[in-house]
């Protein structure tokens, strides 16, 4: 028979643990919310998805049904997904006024990048969004650029950054990124995500530690990560109350066994970037093969730089507008109907797989073209996967997760890759993260607004101070 005795001791430390410390966040509410995010940064991070793709009413590929979201209602292009699904939306039928007067006639192509973070009313922009929030918080966006083998700076919507009037191409090489990172951080910027409390008072997690780590060792991973950030925002009101006299350096006690590099009580979000060298090359943008691989050692290195503060804002152009990059095999996960990417050319799929003949007739699309889109769709959305993932596990220093506080842009600036727009009312456009401010994990049905409207509403979150955005002010309830 199983013996329940627990002894005097045990049960008054677990139980100051486990009923005192909640009681208290109860009895100070407001100090309580001040301490985990009122100092926190907020930032911006965008995606451009080049050529368009599939997305018409007869088959709607990446539009959930309205509400909120669930892996069952997840459409063919976000289904493998279903493990982030609480962390994004999805912004259906959004109107793109400024693109579309930029494209006019010209295929979609012309116009859409440009417009795409300026909703600029002319092909000559002066700003785009993520430059806006450089200014206002006096630090300089990071600008990537995923593809240097196509068309180069030839074409006048090759970037999607605009600063001084003037297209910023941005760097192609991840290593180019770690090297100007490591000049910047340094060991002062450097700190836990959970500080000790004061040398004079004592913690009462410390004082549950071995029951805490007892508790944990018999839960199962989703409970150990619940415990490991109720632990974190415990240590955020304790410091709020002690941080005053605090004169130790020690280091915060961790959970035993110690938590995957990254939760709230082990990580050290701010830290020194490492160099990826297979990918530390100025001709990897061509190589296919390396793609995912030059994107995720990217996004390793915008964790670090918005852990450590060093910029609050980045854009990210996928690949060039027109782009014929040729890609590798997608995971096997990726793959939707058993039609591949390999070898296949990035614009030809946006046309649904088909060219005619030597003239390059796009009109008519292959049996698997729309399959093929739709792989095409997820293996450039598992870019943006990746970094939720490690937006979500690094902290802030009050224990808030980072991707809480950030706002992740993605989506494409073609409305439809046979340029039917016709067909379709907007294109495929997902907003990730920042739990303090938005509600992610929903299906808007955002008809009524442009994006010039989310821009508006963007700013007014992140604390820009515009009256206006190209002229939009209708606050949309993100």
């Amino acid at each position: 028979m199983t013996n329940y005795f627990l002894n005097r001791r045990r049960f008054v430390s677990s139980a100051g643990g486990v009923f005192i410390l909640p009681l208290l966040e109860s009895l100070f509410p407001v100090i309580s919310t001040a301490a985990a995010a009122a100092n926190d940064p907020r930032r911006y991070i965008s995606f451009y998805f080049p050529n368009g793709t599939y997305n018409r009413s007869d088959q709607v590929t990446w539009y959930p049904p309205s509400g909120a979201i669930s892996a069952a209602s997840l459409p063919p292009a976000l289904a493998p997904f279903a493990a982030i699904a609480a962390d994004f939306s999805v912004y259906k039928d959004i109107g793109t006024s400024a693109a579309d007067k930029l494209s006019n006639a010209n295929g979609q192509h012309t116009g859409e990048p440009v417009a795409f973070m300026t909703c600029s009313p002319g092909m000559n922009p002066q700003i785009s969004f993520e430059h806006m929030v450089a200014a206002k918080c006096g630090k300089a966006a990071i600008v990537f650029q995923g593809n240097t083998a196509d068309q180069g700076d030839k074409a006048p919507d090759n970037a999607i950054s605009f600063l001084a009037g003037k297209a910023v191409r941005g760097i192609s090489n991840p290593g180019d990124l770690y090297r100007q990172l490591l000049g910047q951080v340094s060991p002062t910027s450097m700190a836990l995500a959970l500080a000790p409390v004061s040398s004079t008072r004592s913690s009462i997690i410390d004082s549950a530690l071995t029951d805490l780590n007892q508790l944990r060792a018999k839960l199962g991973s989703s409970d150990q990560a619940r415990l490991d950030d109720y632990l974190a925002g415990v240590r955020a009101l304790e410091l709020k109350f002690g941080a005053t006299s605090a004169t130790t350096t020690a280091a915060v006690p961790s959970l035993s066994p110690a938590p995957p590099q990254g939760s709230a009580v082990a990580a050290q979000s701010c830290a020194k970037p490492v160099n990826n060298s297979a990918v530390d090359s100025s001709t990897a943008a061509a190589n296919g093969s390396l793609y995912l691989e030059r994107l995720r050692t990217f996004n390793d290195l915008v964790a670090i730089a918005f852990a450590c503060d060093i910029t609050r804002s980045v854009s990210v152009m996928m690949d060039v507008e027109t782009g014929g990059r040729s890609f590798p095999s997608a995971p096997s996960e990726l793959i939707y109907k058993g039609a591949d990417i390999a070898g296949w050319n990035n614009h030809n799929i946006s046309h649904f797989g088909h060219v005619a003949n030597s003239n390059a007739d796009y009109a008519y699309s292959s049996p698997d073209g729309i399959p093929r889109c739709i792989t095409r769709d997820r293996f450039y959305f598992s870019i943006v996967a990746d970094l939720i993932a490690k937006l979500k596990v690094a902290k802030d220093a009050s224990g808030s997760s980072i991707l809480d506080n950030t706002i992740i842009h993605a989506g494409f600036g073609v409305k439809d890759g046979m340029h039917n727009a016709t067909m379709t009312k907007s294109p495929p456009l997902v907003v990730a993260g920042g739990r303090n401010f938005l509600t992610p994990g929903q299906s808007f049905d955002f008809g009524a607004y442009d994006v010039a409207d989310m821009f508006y509403t963007f700013n007014t979150l992140l604390g820009l101070g515009m009256n206006d955005f190209q002229g939009a002010n209708k606050l949309m309830k993100l």
